[in-house]
């Protein structure tokens, strides 16, 4: 569990100080231009009802490369009608990301018209969770770590918004993940 934080941590810097000794900017950026808001939730209902609302912060080290951190807030509700109860939890959290911009237009690469960039994507994640959330059923609150590691694509949909799409696979996968391995997300940055 340590070794996949340090390796992520590690992984993390080499991502920063590499880009940052390579990065040749034509004209400099404003600081306004470099941050971003954004992020992602999600929603299900049902006998089974799942929301997270997960908003970050970014900024860009380059034009390329941008990182930041974001909160994470989970509510679980299950009716578990074999045993005629509700059980509820409610998970939060915090995480690190790194993103780079691999291709900035996928279209000029390939035959099919995509005004799409091509990304590379990391992030540690920390979310403290209620015991009964998990399969193995921890007495009291219990931390979990994750560390994610994949890419995906972004899209513009305004001068400064962009639509993420990402597939992630969490390195330090274990059976109180409330993700299955490829975790799939899609979000918004302005």
């Amino acid at each position: 569990m340590i070794k996949v934080l340090k390796f992520g941590i590690l992984v993390l810097l080499a991502i920063t100080v590499s880009t940052l000794s390579y990065s040749q900017e034509t004209e400099p950026m404003k600081f306004r231009d470099r941050i971003y808001f954004g992020g992602d939730f999600s929603l299900q209902f049902g006998t089974m009802t799942f929301i997270e609302l997960s908003p970050i912060i970014g900024y860009y080290i380059t034009p390329r490369l941008s990182s930041g951190v974001g909160v994470i807030y989970q509510f679980y509700r299950e009716k578990v009608v074999l045993l005629d109860t509700v059980f509820k939890a409610h998970n939060y959290g915090g995480r690190f990301f790194a993103k780079y911009l691999l291709v900035d237009n996928i279209g000029k690469y390939i035959p099919i018209q995509i005004n799409g960039g091509l990304t590379g994507y990391c992030e540690y994640e920390f979310l403290n969770m209620d015991g009964g959330f998990s399969r193995y059923l921890n007495p009291g609150r219990f931390w979990l770590n994750n560390f994610y590691l994949g890419g995906g694509m972004e899209f513009p949909i305004g001068r400064r918004s962009k639509m993420n799409f990402l597939v992630l696979w969490n390195l330090n996968d274990t059976g109180e993940s409330p993700y299955s391995n490829p975790a799939v997300r899609i979000g918004v940055t302005f």
